[in-house]
């Protein structure tokens, strides 16, 4: 009896495995790729990539939506949400926000420098002991411009929100002289990451968008040769060798008449026919990049490219929800985190101590149409007449709402309090 011999297949843990055609074993040539981390990419190559409109409007154009809308305040009075309307805009602090989330996308980090009147920039700060007129200025300042000073040792993190990896004091270059340098305490500076790992948004989709602007400059290339004329001539190759300056006169000669007239003359010997590339399926190759890039920078086709995807009925209404959806998150967990600090700085500058329920609240990106927003007016405006009957609310907090959801600007401190008074008037007579 034959001794049977049994096949040893290497095989990747977890995989599926079908031994009859190779699937999942080393012979299957699918498994044998993998993804490989590219350590290559520095900010040099980002920096050339920015140079493209596409890659510029990845970087941007979700910075500007976060900022567009603006916010409110909650929390402080509306005399000092004036002041401190009036303050943002003179240390201009939409824009530095705005270079400072465009510089941490485009390199992973970006830091924005904060300016005291007094003191050294190595001096420790302590905010809640501003007084008043001493913050000075916002810098923002690219990643290359701020390192670790050597040597510094770590923050305890029961001093810095448990952050066990936060260096004390950072160098900073504040000049184009590279060899300038101050050393600035961590006070000073607030840090600014892209996502967890503090990477370039391009590092993700860059070999995708070189696919893209490859495709496109490919394609550009194309139509140059969408028409080729072909001239076929008895001993080419011979003419060519011995009398190539005159061969070449002769052809330059008949392109130029056939520019001029229209008219290509020919030897009897000579044949003449015009090919003509097939361009057919080059739109719908250059459209499939395109929402390959969208998909990979996590911007929807209609915003990235400004045209809307194809389908019936298709206006890209719902993929623009989505998206705003997602800036109001990136609100939310990235710009309010910054921002609000910021902000409480600034009143504290400007008054004294903030208040603890000071915050702000983000205006809604997504804007609603005139009748549909109509529609919900009236919707809300029955809710309140019913629940005011019942006395569930105070017409001094239906105003209040109405104020904040942007019905009427009109809508003041003073005609809220207004309206409490008329209210405790009210009661205290029925008490009566």
């Amino acid at each position: 009896m034959a001794e049977q011999t049994q096949t040893t297949q290497n095989v990747t843990d977890g995989a599926y495995v079908n031994f009859a055609t190779n699937l999942g074993t080393e012979r299957d040539k699918a498994s044998h790729g993998k993804f490989v981390k590219n350590m290559t990419l520095g900010d040099h190559d980002f920096e050339a990539a920015y140079e493209d409109w596409l890659a510029k409007k990845i970087i941007n154009r979700p910075v500007q939506d976060m900022l567009r809308a603006g916010w409110f305040y909650t929390g402080i009075k509306e005399l000092q949400s004036k002041k401190m309307a009036d303050e943002v805009n003179r240390l201009e602090l939409r824009r530095k926000l705005y270079t400072a989330f465009k510089y941490a996308r485009l390199y992973g980090r970006s830091y924005i420098l904060i300016g005291f009147s007094g003191g050294d920039l190595a001096d420790a700060v302590d905010w809640d002991s501003i007084r008043r007129g001493e913050l000075q200025f916002f810098t923002v300042l690219k990643k290359c411009q701020v390192e670790v000073s050597q040597g510094t040792e770590l923050v305890p993190p029961s001093e810095n929100n448990g952050d066990p990896n936060q260096p004390r004091f950072y160098q900073v270059q504040t000049t184009e002289d590279s060899h300038v340098k101050h050393k600035v305490h961590y006070k000073r500076i607030i840090e600014i990451k892209n996502g967890e790992e503090g990477e370039s948004t391009l590092l993700a989709i860059y070999r995708t968008l070189l696919h893209f602007v490859g495709t496109n400059s490919a394609a550009a290339s194309l139509v140059h040769e969408a028409k080729i004329d072909v001239i076929q001539m008895p001993n080419l190759i011979d003419s060519l060798k011995n009398r190539m300056k005159d061969t070449m006169a002769r052809f330059s000669a008949a392109a130029l008449m056939k520019s001029i007239n229209g008219m290509l003359v020919l030897d009897a010997t000579e044949k003449y026919e015009s090919k003509t590339n097939n361009l057919a399926g080059l739109p719908e190759l250059m459209r499939e990049y395109g929402a390959q890039t969208a998909a990979a920078a996590d911007i929807p086709f209609t915003v990235l490219f400004g045209q809307t995807t194809s389908g019936l009925n298709n206006s890209g209404e719902f993929d623009l929800r989505n998206y705003y959806d997602r800036v109001n998150t990136d609100q939310e967990w990235t710009l309010h985190p910054v921002l609000l600090p910021l902000l409480r700085l600034i009143y504290q500058s400007l008054f004294s101590k903030p208040p603890v329920g000071m915050d702000i609240t983000f205006y809604p990106l997504w804007q609603l149409d005139y009748k549909t927003r109509s529609e919900v007016e009236k919707n809300n405006a029955e809710r309140d007449i019913k629940y005011l009957e019942k006395g569930i609310v105070s017409e001094a907090q239906v105003a209040r709402q109405l104020r904040e959801d942007g019905t009427y600007d009109y809508i003041n401190d003073t005609h809220i309090k207004a309206l409490e008074a008329v209210a405790e008037t009210y009661s205290g007579s029925e008490t009566d």
